[in-house]
């Protein structure tokens, strides 16, 4: 898990007549690679915790959707909600295991690639 501002979860494809029509999710949202996101190094914004597997980071694991594609730099100041609903989970924040499926997270280096992907001009 990583802390940052916005997150949306993936849609279902378990209906191929819905795929093939464009239906699904992923099929009509703009792909993570052509979204860029601006960084916010304020440390005093609230940060939420999205899911580094997760297509768009629109959707917080709280629920919470920001409606700007931002990514907080650094953050100090954490979603209660968020931790809570990762707590559930079994997992820990920041721990590098994902507590919705147990699997290892990238390490701090491939989510910095990744951020750096997002944020980058193209």
């Amino acid at each position: 898990m990583t802390a940052k501002k916005e997150v949306v979860m993936g849609a279902s494809t378990e209906n191929p007549a819905e795929i093939q029509d464009g239906g699904a999710m992923e099929l009509v949202r703009v792909p993570a690679w052509e979204v860029k996101y601006k960084l916010d190094r304020n440390p005093d914004e609230l940060a939420h915790f999205v899911c580094c597997r997760d297509l768009d980071w629109r959707r917080a694991v709280c629920g919470y959707e920001e409606p700007e594609a931002v990514i907080l730099e650094n953050p100090t100041t954490f979603c209660t909600m968020c931790v809570e609903v990762v707590q559930a989970h079994g997992g820990v924040p920041g721990s590098g295991r994902c507590p919705f499926d147990d699997q290892p997270c990238p390490d701090d280096e491939t989510v910095d690639r990744m951020i750096d992907e997002r944020t980058s001009r193209p």
